[in-house]
């Protein structure tokens, strides 16, 4: 458990549930309201959860995008709130959403956060007006996935959508911010989210809305502990069984691989490799990832559209870029297997093996395999 997330629970003069989108909505038209209703929370969220005294755990506070446009953060409210309640800039954890907010706005808006002690979030990444370039310029210490990404790749058994969705964490790690899946409410959706290396989960599926806090630092979660064993169980299901598939590539690879650098004929060489179902092409490299010479199995030849005919031929091509030449390039003689990559040659996923040959000049040999 690292934090928890302030949430608004009010009723109205009857004791009737009013929904925080109700609530705000009631004084929309009237920013001066809505900028005091704003303050009013934040007073309210830091209070409770100073009472709470939950240690050294963080607290996800939202914000109105009209506290950001109005620059009415400058008031000193919320420190003073802070200073009062005892708890320090350090344990906050501003979100922000984007919405239509011009960058600018943004932006000083995550400075001054950043220069009272807080973290920054930023909320709802996936929907509306999410944007990549603003990670990249805004550099938010957190960034929150909005639940539709994950919800998305359960419902529809999207299994492109999960395929993409640990490359688009790992951006957001490259930028620097870590990554919270929000609103998992089933096992299933855990597994995408812990699947995709995402750093922290949060939704009904753990915890639903309570007005107490379990302040006990030793507390473990019996459903994530349980999520995190089926995880473990089926990641090392899932390894045994691509080593399985790919294992018989593996092996005919490296066979053709050993009579190559012999001086056999690739051409010739590479017909038992390319004549398996699996296979698409064979292909060698120099030194500078240039391609010198490529080989298509005649099952991919024959199923390759009339669209991907511009990309279809790769003579000339440079491979510089890609991970697995510079992984093979880096350590001879070993072959090397990639994570599955959308090929630009075509419209299939595929895993290319690599081996480097540490001969003058140096030569890299590569097969392209359907995922």
């Amino acid at each position: 458990m690292v934090g928890y997330e302030a949430l608004l629970r009010a009723v109205d003069d009857k004791r009737q549930p009013v929904s925080p989108l109700e609530l705000f909505a009631r004084v929309d038209n009237d920013t001066a309201a809505l900028l005091r209703l704003d303050r009013l929370c934040q007073s309210l969220h830091v209070r409770n959860f100073s009472d709470a005294a939950p240690g050294n755990r963080w607290l996800f506070l939202n914000l109105d995008p009209a506290t950001i446009t109005s620059r009415s953060y400058y008031d000193g409210r919320l420190t003073d709130a802070l200073a009062h309640y005892g708890l320090s800039a350090s344990l906050l954890v501003i979100e922000i959403l984007e919405k239509e907010i011009d960058e600018s706005l943004l932006r000083e808006a995550v400075e001054y956060f950043r220069s009272i002690g807080a973290l920054v979030a930023l909320d709802d990444f996936g929907s509306g007006h999410s944007n990549f370039d603003r990670i990249w310029r805004l550099a938010p210490d957190i960034v929150k996935l909005d639940r539709t990404l994950i919800v998305e790749a359960e419902q529809h058994g999207n299994s492109r959508l999960r395929q993409v969705l640990p490359n688009l964490v790992s951006l957001m790690h490259e930028a620097g911010a870590l990554v919270l899946a929000e609103g998992i409410e089933t096992d299933t959706q855990a597994l995408i989210a812990i699947d995709a290396d995402v750093d922290f989960v949060q939704g009904f599926h753990f915890a639903r809305p309570d007005a107490t806090i379990d302040c006990d630092p030793h507390t473990s979660h019996p459903r994530l502990e349980s999520i995190t064993s089926r995880f473990a169980e089926r990641a090392r299901a899932e390894d045994s069984i691509s080593r399985q598939t790919i294992a018989p590539y593996v092996d005919v690879f490296r066979a053709v691989a050993d009579v190559v650098i012999k001086g056999a004929s690739l051409e010739d060489s590479c017909i038992s490799l390319l004549a398996m179902e699996r296979t698409q092409r064979c292909y060698l490299l120099n030194e500078w990832g240039e391609e010198l010479v490529h080989f298509t199995a005649l099952i991919q030849a024959r199923s390759e559209s009339v669209q991907s005919g511009p990309i279809a031929d790769t003579s000339g091509g440079t491979w510089f870029r890609r991970h697995y030449f510079r992984d093979a390039m880096s350590d001879p003689r070993r072959h090397k297997i990639s994570r599955p990559y959308l090929s630009c040659t075509g419209t299939d996923m595929v895993i290319t093996l690599s081996i480097a040959y540490d001969d003058v000049p140096r030569r890299v040999f590569c097969c392209d395999i359907r995922a």
